[in-house]
């Protein structure tokens, strides 16, 4: 019990840093977006959404290994051998390397000829579409061989060190946008090119800090065949899925580029970049809970391993609710309040994409518990295969009603549907999973919640005309009824009063 006390510290300490990060570059983030779109302009925005939405193609390959690494690595801190942790990072990095080499070839064959061959670029801005590519192309390579720098930071479960250099990196982006505000040279190549510099300059102090702190991020000459298989095996798999899920959100965006040109990509980009960030928001929670999810597989603790995937779905989405209620209803208000020029569509695809967040949030740790076992073949066809149908669904809806309205109202359907398959794959794969815990006690309370408190908020837009009044207003009440609801309805007792604690904990070193 003690030791479960310990680690619940341990996880409550990490998403507290990761929220802090959090909350300071949120601010920073929105507002660097609207300088960046008064910089760009809409159309080099689109430019911009729509070529690094390529390399986002390609670049899903690092993902997967990336989740790997991850994966081997905090299952080995979990059996507690140095040895086995040695030759399963010095493994993944070599395995990266290769794959650098390989993702270099692919980005500069099949993505430059569809960069300059299928895209739809305005006339003259095909030499600055370019630069944009092929400066995402070589932050990928040097990004790929850092992920297992990464994987061992979140393994140790260190996330101050993301939260602390990420504020600063928040910070310098936003610098970034004011030099290309005021620039005399093309502005789209100008916030490219500083853009890779800045992403090389963090991605070699994380190295260093893993090296001086981490024993075995010291590369040894040892290439394990037996764990380079398995990590391949679920790798090629993770990457199945993510490719096929890539392929269709950047399919979308392509098909909207078809149908409806660089306007309408930069409306996507915009709604995309709120819901990127709101699932980041979000996905702190995942960030701290999963390093032990992995753990506590590996030792064989099946009670807590249900524990932290319930709990922490539980926590996710009441976070998810509580950002995106209060947005949705106050959507027209707040775009307004962030860029200088909102583009056509932006507000209407921001609000599917924001009831699709909290659908989204239902499904990482039950995810991260399929990673946990390292048998995600059956979960990631599955995935693909549904992925692959909902893209030629998207193409004939289009065809057939002009709409991208219905398109993304159809693309929300793709989250719950999902959820259903992640239940029944981990059950299947592991018996110990507690399907009802999950289910009737996690799944439907949640849902319970997010219907409430959208119903709650729609009678409050209603009842004021201004918009000052009525944003005040839902933050207020929906707050209170979200969080009052979440803690006497979704939390166990022991949840409550580590959590009480916590706070009166935090409260009282404030004061102090």
């Amino acid at each position: 019990m003690s030791q479960n006390v310990s680690n619940n510290k341990v996880i409550a300490k990490n998403a507290t840093m990761l929220y802090f990060r959090m909350f300071f570059t949120l601010v920073i983030s929105f507002y660097s977006s609207r300088i960046v779109l008064r910089a760009l302009g809409v159309s080099d925005y689109g430019i911009y959404n729509v070529v690094g939405g390529v390399i986002a193609v390609i670049n899903v390959l690092t993902s997967s290994l990336g989740t790997a690494t991850s994966r081997f690595l905090t299952y080995s801190l979990g059996k507690g051998s140095l040895r086995e942790l040695q030759i399963t990072f010095s493994t993944a990095y070599y395995i990266h390397v290769m794959l650098a080499l390989s993702f270099l070839f692919l980005a500069e064959t099949i993505g430059l000829w569809f960069v300059n061959t299928q895209l739809v670029i305005p006339e003259g801005r095909m030499v600055a579409a370019n630069w944009v590519y092929q400066s995402a192309v070589l932050s990928t390579v040097l990004g790929i061989t850092q992920i297992p720098y990464d994987a061992a930071i979140s393994a140790h479960e260190k996330m101050g060190v993301f939260a602390y250099l990420q504020i600063f990196n928040a910070i310098l982006k936003l610098g970034i946008a004011f030099v290309v505000l005021i620039a005399t040279i093309d502005h789209l190549i100008l916030y490219s090119v500083l853009y890779v510099f800045l992403s090389i300059a963090f991605l070699l102090y994380y190295r260093y800090y893993c090296k001086r702190n981490f024993a075995e991020c010291s590369l040894i000459l040892v290439f394990k065949k037996i764990l380079f298989k398995q990590m391949l095996a679920f790798s090629v798999w993770s990457m199945f899925g993510n490719v096929t899920n890539t392929f269709k959100d950047q399919g979308l965006n392509v098909l909207l580029n078809r149908f409806f040109g660089t306007l309408l990509n930069a409306a996507a980009g915009v709604a995309g970049q709120v819901m990127g960030i709101l699932s980041a928001f979000a996905g702190n929670i995942t960030l701290a809970f999963r390093p032990q999810i992995v753990k506590e597989y590996a030792a064989g603790n099946y009670t807590r391993f249900n524990y932290l995937i319930c709990m922490g779905t539980k926590f996710q989405v009441i976070v998810c609710i509580l950002s995106v209620v209060p947005i949705f209803f106050n959507l027209d208000f707040l775009m307004g309040l962030w860029l200088d020029v909102v583009p056509d569509g932006a507000v209407v695809l921001c609000q599917v994409l924001l009831i699709n967040t909290i659908f989204f949030s239902l499904n990482p740790f039950i995810y991260y518990g399929i990673v946990a076992t390292g048998r995600v073949r059956s979960i990631n066809l599955a995935l693909g295969i549904l992925y692959v149908v909902a893209l030629v669904l998207f193409f004939v809806t289009l065809k057939i009603t002009g709409s991208y309205v219905v398109t993304y109202i159809m693309n929300l359907l793709v989250s719950p549907i999902s959820t259903v398959f992640y239940v029944i794959v981990l059950k299947k794969i592991l018996s110990e999973f507690d399907v009802k815990a999950f289910v009737v006690n996690t799944l439907f309370p949640l849902i319970l919640l997010a219907f409430l408190s959208i119903l709650l908020a729609w009678f409050i837009t209603l009842s004021f005309d201004n918009v000052w009044i009525k944003l005040f207003v839902t933050l207020l009440i929906c707050t209170s009824f979200i969080c009052s609801m979440s803690y006497f309805f979704l939390l166990d007792v022991n949840t409550k009063a580590f959590c009480k604690n916590y706070i009166f904990k935090k409260l009282h070193l404030l004061n102090t």
